[in-house]
């Protein structure tokens, strides 16, 4: 699942439109809409933790589902185009895990 799906469905399930969404983060409509699109980069750490917040998500799920399509963008340019967004967020999750842990 694409970063713009699942923020579509997480802003869905907390019952609020782009507009809302957007206001609540301190962000533009046009702004969540490309995101929504997958139009635009996956949004930056400060912006997933924005986010977060109002889809009453924790910050490291929105940041590990961006760093994740962010990776997946990367190795496409790479010609890696066929590794499983599933395998992604375990990567990422390790990598957070292993961060907390100082290694």
């Amino acid at each position: 699942m694409s970063f713009g799906i699942w923020l579509a469905e997480r802003r869905r399930q907390a019952g609020l439109t782009m507009r809302e969404l957007a206001k609540k983060c301190g962000l533009s409509a046009p702004y969540i809409a490309t995101l929504e699109r997958n139009t635009s980069e996956p949004p930056p750490l400060r912006t997933c933790k924005a986010l977060a917040r109002p889809l009453g998500i924790s910050w490291e799920e929105a940041w590990r589902r961006s760093f994740a399509a962010r990776l997946k963008r990367w190795l496409k340019r790479e010609g890696y185009s066929r590794i499983p967004t599933e395998v992604l967020l375990e990567i990422t999750k390790r990598i957070q895990e292993a961060d907390k842990q100082g290694g």
